[in-house]
């Protein structure tokens, strides 16, 4: 059945400054399609969107418009602060993962072979490092960078961790999430520098390995000595240590493979870069999904 008109919740759109009045018809045209709408593709929500411009139009403005993505995405989480079901609560969690999102097409930005172990294989897709909250009443995305696979040889390409220290950046100094905890697996902890970085905010962190890894803070290793003998008690209790910020960390055991290291110096806050890939493909082709 044919969409007459857009969805009610897609007027916030008319109060966005990063889109022109053409841009914020389009994002309704989106959004009600991906939320009413039985296809999801441009083809598809063009088609059953009357209020849509048509599929040209429309996937222009997926693939070629220039409008800020990281900036909608900051009004976005402004406007989620303004309701009080999706307001951040002093209970909140801050959540850092990556995911990968299995795709067709060979045109997809930051495409190729990454090994999900979800699948327990190698997949080809998009590994997307994120960033969501959470908290008793409410649950959302915050925001993503894409990690993209270069040749071994290349030193200056992004790492996971270095996305995700830049999630943390934009977090805290863009965004101004004003949570102290933030929740990531073992693979993050392990050589990452992440759990010194989120410190040198003064926020907290929380990590869970399993009860035979080696953990040391600050060159000593009686942390591990503590988390083994915490294991024999329960699998799911959660260990604290204080930090040198004064605040504390807890390590939980059972959770992860990876092994954690304290922090020894604090490090030096970086500058988001603004040359972040973009998940929009800079082409009239819609690659497919």
């Amino acid at each position: 059945m044919p969409i007459t008109d857009f969805l009610l919740c897609t007027r916030v759109f008319d109060e966005f400054e990063s889109l022109s009045p053409a841009q914020r018809h389009h994002a309704k045209t989106y959004a009600t399609g991906l939320v009413a709408g039985r296809n999801k593709t441009v083809a598809g929500i063009a088609r059953e969107v009357l209020p849509a411009q048509g599929k040209r139009a429309f996937n222009k403005f997926l693939t070629e418009y220039d409008w800020d993505e990281q900036e909608f995405n900051h009004e976005r989480l402004e406007e989620l602060q303004k309701h009080g079901e999706t307001r951040w609560s002093q209970d909140g969690y801050i959540i850092l993962d990556d995911t990968i999102t299995e795709k067709a097409g060979d045109e997809v930005p930051g495409v190729g072979h990454f090994y999900d172990h979800a699948e327990g294989d190698t997949v080809w897709g998009q590994d997307l490092i994120y960033a969501f909250y959470a908290d008793d009443k409410t649950a959302y995305p915050l925001t993503i960078r894409l990690y993209e696979q270069q040749d071994e040889n290349d030193q200056n390409h992004d790492t996971k961790y270095d996305l995700a220290r830049e999630i943390v950046t934009e977090l805290q100094e863009e965004v101004d999430v004003r949570r102290h905890t933030y929740l990531f697996d073992s693979w993050f902890a392990h050589d990452s520098g992440l759990p010194e970085y989120i410190e040198s905010y003064s926020k907290d962190w929380i990590v869970r390995l399993r009860s035979n890894r080696q953990v040391t803070y600050g060159g000593e290793a009686a942390a591990s000595m503590r988390l083994q003998s915490a294991s024999t008690r329960t699998s799911a209790m959660s260990m604290t240590t204080p930090t040198r910020s004064g605040r504390r960390s807890f390590l939980s055991p059972n959770w992860g493979t990876g092994s954690w290291s304290s922090p020894r110096k604090r490090p030096t806050k970086m500058k988001r870069s603004r040359s972040s890939p973009s998940l929009r493909k800079k082409s009239t082709h819609r690659p497919s999904t």
